[in-house]
């Protein structure tokens, strides 16, 4: 009697073990397809995945990546949209300006709407 109370508890843990893994797999593959889900959605309304540095020269304090160009940009307006703390990665939309570069790094471009990645 006790080897089949054993047998049935050994079985029920290894259901338990076996459907615990499987539903961690479907949430990853489920985070996966909101964050394919969600750069579709913000690249159709015309943003673009960039990263903020913190720059050494004096002049321009960040340096914006977008990932389409290789060239840095120097957004030139990005206190207007953050007043204290600076996010890494962004959505933005900008608009390069025709104007002399702040700093030789980066050329400079106005922001016009950027958004928390």
């Amino acid at each position: 009697m006790k080897k089949i109370i054993l047998v049935a508890v050994m079985f029920v843990v290894i259901l338990c073990v076996a459907c615990g893994a499987n539903a961690g797999k479907e949430r990853a593959q489920q985070s996966t397809d909101t964050t394919e889900t969600i750069a579709a959605e913000m690249n159709a309304k015309g943003f673009s995945e960039g990263v903020l540095k913190k720059s050494s020269f004096k002049e321009c304090p960040y340096i914006l990546s977008v990932s389409e160009f290789k060239d840095q940009l120097d957004p030139i307006n990005l206190h207007d949209f953050f007043k204290t703390e600076i996010p890494e990665k962004v959505w933005v939309k900008y608009a390069s300006l025709r104007r002399s570069n702040r700093c030789t790094a980066a050329r400079p471009v106005s922001i016009i709407e950027i958004q928390k990645r």
